[in-house]
């Protein structure tokens, strides 16, 4: 359960005050909340380090005072922010989804819904703050970096291995990527740009450390394959940049235990320096269910009539893939999907999740073409850039290519609430 403390309700609105402060009283006995204005509001935050955060925006004269506000608040607290809009404007709801509210909706949600997203920031909150207790911990324990966000050399054999043991236990796939500089080429990136680049294409569910040289960093992707690591290990490459900038080994993790790995990835770098494109892949000792997918798309390209096979093929990926892959996301983003229902819909040569409620119907559909993939995203009554239309490989179908693409869906149909 969350602790009580302070919640603003920050509104330049009379009426709001006595609408929503009586509802929000009812959350526990111990909860306070305190009313403030658009100018009281940055000095209050520092003195009372409240739990909650509720801005009211009435209208498009607010705006940019509600932007300027949020902010200033995100330069000085991670407290959560709950944007509260009486009108539907998705340029200003985007921009401070950016900026770091944690949630957003309507006042004609009814103050039954408020109350309980109200709840769910103070949890999220809570969990925070527990979170950093730790991170703290494991930084005095010099286990973990806290300016870059990663594991230390002291203790990243023992986290590595408790990650191993942990995926083998529920039966999930994972792979290690190895990065360092390419010491022989003059584009080589530096150290913090290396940092940089990693932090925003790993998730959460990702392990990373900085190895003792400073310049070499393990990456163990959770829930990832083989190709799912090369779409990752693409991305970083391509935001670094240039080609020849990185050395890279990637190495699925299967039955290992952290000391082969770990000799792996140090004689695999060496490889790397003389490899094509500087990466050095270990190819699975196992013969896995997604390889050989991928294997049979790949040898059937030669005889595009062959649709009886890509069909086998788009329905394996479906139900191995994708919908594992869309239910942890929906589960994760279940506050922002609350009174929202997330039917799945299957015909021979398509498969999509359906984002029903009052006040929106979106679509992420897949379609099967031939051995392609169309991929929409369609979020009714709006135009691009929201809505998505394309086209990928059936072998390019990657639990974290799905993730990625799914998450967006997620994001923009946030916005369009």
């Amino acid at each position: 359960m969350y602790s009580g403390t302070n919640i603003i309700l920050v509104t330049n609105n009379e009426s709001m005050i006595g609408l929503l402060s009586s509802e929000l009283v009812q959350l526990r006995n111990i909860d306070s909340i305190l009313i403030r204005n658009y100018q009281n509001t940055l000095e209050t935050v520092e003195s009372e380090k409240p739990q909650a955060i509720i801005i009211n925006c009435q209208n498009s004269m607010e705006e940019p005072f509600c932007l300027d506000l949020i902010k200033k608040i995100k330069e000085i607290s991670s407290i959560p922010i709950i944007l509260l809009v009486e009108s539907y404007n998705p340029t200003f709801i985007k921009v401070a989804n950016k900026i770091g509210i944690s949630d957003v909706l309507s006042i004609q949600y009814g103050n039954s819904e408020i109350l309980m997203r109200t709840i769910w920031s103070l949890q999220k909150n809570e969990l925070r703050q527990q979170h950093k207790k730790y991170e703290k911990l494991l930084t005095q324990l010099n286990a973990f970096d806290d300016k870059t966000g990663f594991y230390t050399p002291k203790y990243s054999d023992r986290v590595f291995q408790n990650e191993i043991d942990y995926l083998r236990n529920k039966g999930i796939d994972g792979v290690f990527v190895a990065l360092e500089p390419n010491k022989n080429s003059r584009l080589q990136p530096s150290i913090d740009n290396m940092i940089d680049t990693i932090k925003s294409n790993t998730r959460a569910t990702d392990t990373v450390a900085q190895t003792k040289s400073k310049d070499t960093f393990y990456l163990l992707l959770e829930n990832t394959n083989l190709e799912g690591a090369m779409v990752v290990w693409n991305r970083i490459n391509k935001a670094v940049g240039a080609d020849e900038a990185i050395c890279a080994v990637v190495c699925p993790v299967e039955n290992r235990d952290y000391d082969e790995i770990e000799q792996i990835l140090k004689e695999g770098l060496e490889l790397a320096k003389t490899s094509p494109n500087f990466l050095h892949i270990v190819q699975s000792s196992q013969k896995k269910n997604d390889n050989w997918l991928d294997n049979n798309t790949q040898t059937s390209q030669a005889n595009p009539k062959d649709f009886k096979l890509f069909r086998q093929i788009f329905h394996k990926k479906v139900e191995k893939i994708v919908k594992p892959a869309i239910e942890e996301l929906i589960e994760e983003y279940k506050d922002v999907l609350f009174n929202t229902e997330t039917p799945f819909v299957e015909t021979d040569d398509s498969f999509s999740v359906k984002f029903v409620n009052k006040r929106q119907e979106s679509e992420f559909k897949l379609t099967q073409k031939s051995n392609s993939i169309e991929v929409e995203a369609i979020h009714n009554g709006l135009d691009s850039p929201e809505n998505k239309n394309y086209t990928i490989g059936l072998s390019d179908i990657t639990t974290r290519e799905i993730q990625n693409e799914f998450e967006d869906f997620i994001l923009d149909f946030k916005t369009c609430l």
